[in-house]
């Protein structure tokens, strides 16, 4: 085969830088491969420790727990230790951070933000754009099951007045927690005589009724065993009765019947009938049957009920919400390898009926 590309030609298309090979070669690359940490931006650092500003509207609930859990010479501090312990999940946890740079309407700088960790996710009542709640499931279900990742819900504490925002500061928010302090103190020097009254006279009745309660726990333990063993008595000829009629209706019929099928036909024990078919067999009087019908329905008489009720009654709280307004939230990240950094997830505000998404 003749070649009809003149030298001329050839040396033209060589001078002019143009290759005439097909194969091209790609230039190596020194950058890193891609990663989530690479795209995800700073969004701030943490600058405190947590606070952790009580429920309003809870402070009766609060004394109470003062008066349940603490001794008569405790101090005042470790009363409120007390309430903090135990009504950890009503708290508000507050930090600060400082942003790198501004964010929607949020300045560059110092301010205090609400946090939800990642097990409060599912208490968050704001609307999330789809975007956001997109990204943020992505991040869950790839990095952020590493070992060591935090993810956080964080809202400024702000008050918004038309489109500016006038930030909480250390003091708005110390003063809140000591004026819930002074409205708890107060309810807890209120009810002091009348809860130390009724705790003393509970926990006499209690301890004049222990040696009968525990008798009755002891024989009431000794019946329902004895129903117990008696049930599973009845279960196994029950279960015994279905296979050998399964059994029998496979070699007689030619279409198969299983054991599951022939026990379905027969009809399942109720504890009272089990309890009737016991006191029939034994021979018990009426009285006895009823202790028996008590005893099978954990029908507790009053002297053991006496002290659950107090229990139960000083043990009831109320749901409220925190004192102070938020708003801008975001979802952001804290890597293991990057301790107090907070890597931006996704950041939304609505301003003028508009949603500005940041991810």
């Amino acid at each position: 085969m003749l070649n009809t590309t003149s030298a001329p030609t050839r040396n033209a298309g060589r001078n002019q830088g143009i290759s005439t090979s097909s194969r091209v070669v790609p230039s190596p690359v020194s950058e890193p491969h891609f990663s989530w940490q690479q795209e995800l931006e700073p969004f701030g650092t943490w600058t405190s420790q947590p606070l952790w500003v009580p429920p309003k509207n809870a402070s009766r609930e609060l004394a109470a727990t003062m008066l349940d859990r603490c001794g008569l010479f405790a101090s005042s501090d470790q009363r409120w230790e007390q309430v903090v312990q135990v009504h950890r999940g009503k708290f508000t946890q507050v930090r600060q951070i400082e942003l790198s740079k501004a964010s929607i309407r949020l300045p560059k700088g110092r301010l205090y933000v609400s946090v939800m960790e990642r097990e409060q996710f599912g208490e968050i009542t704001d609307p999330i754009p789809k975007c956001v709640q997109t990204r943020l499931d992505e991040f869950l279900a790839g990095p952020g099951r590493k070992r060591g990742v935090k993810v956080y819900y964080l809202k400024p504490l702000c008050v918004e007045v038309g489109e500016q925002l006038i930030f909480t500061g250390l003091a708005d928010i110390t003063s809140a927690v000591e004026v819930i302090q002074q409205e708890v103190f107060a309810h807890y020097r209120r009810d002091f005589l009348a809860h130390r009254s009724k705790k003393w006279l509970s926990q006499g009745v209690d301890a004049s009724l222990a040696v009968p309660r525990r008798a009755f726990k002891y024989v009431a333990e000794r019946r329902k065993r004895a129903l117990d063993a008696y049930q599973a008595q009845l279960e196994f000829k029950r279960r015994k009765t279905a296979f050998r009629a399964a059994r029998l209706h496979r070699r007689l019929r030619t279409d198969g019947c299983s054991f599951d099928d022939m026990l379905s036909l027969t009809n399942p024990l109720i504890r009272e009938d089990v309890v009737e078919q016991y006191a029939v067999e034994h021979q018990l009087s009426r009285a006895e049957r009823m202790r028996l019908l008590k005893a099978a329905s954990a029908t507790l008489p009053w002297f053991v009920t006496l002290s659950l009720g107090v229990s139960y009654l000083s043990s009831i709280t109320v749901t409220v919400a925190p004192p102070l307004m938020v708003c801008d939230p975001a979802f952001v990240a804290e890597m293991p390898g990057r301790p107090g950094e907070l890597l931006k997830i996704g950041h939304f505000d609505e301003v003028n009926g508009v949603t500005h998404v940041e991810i």
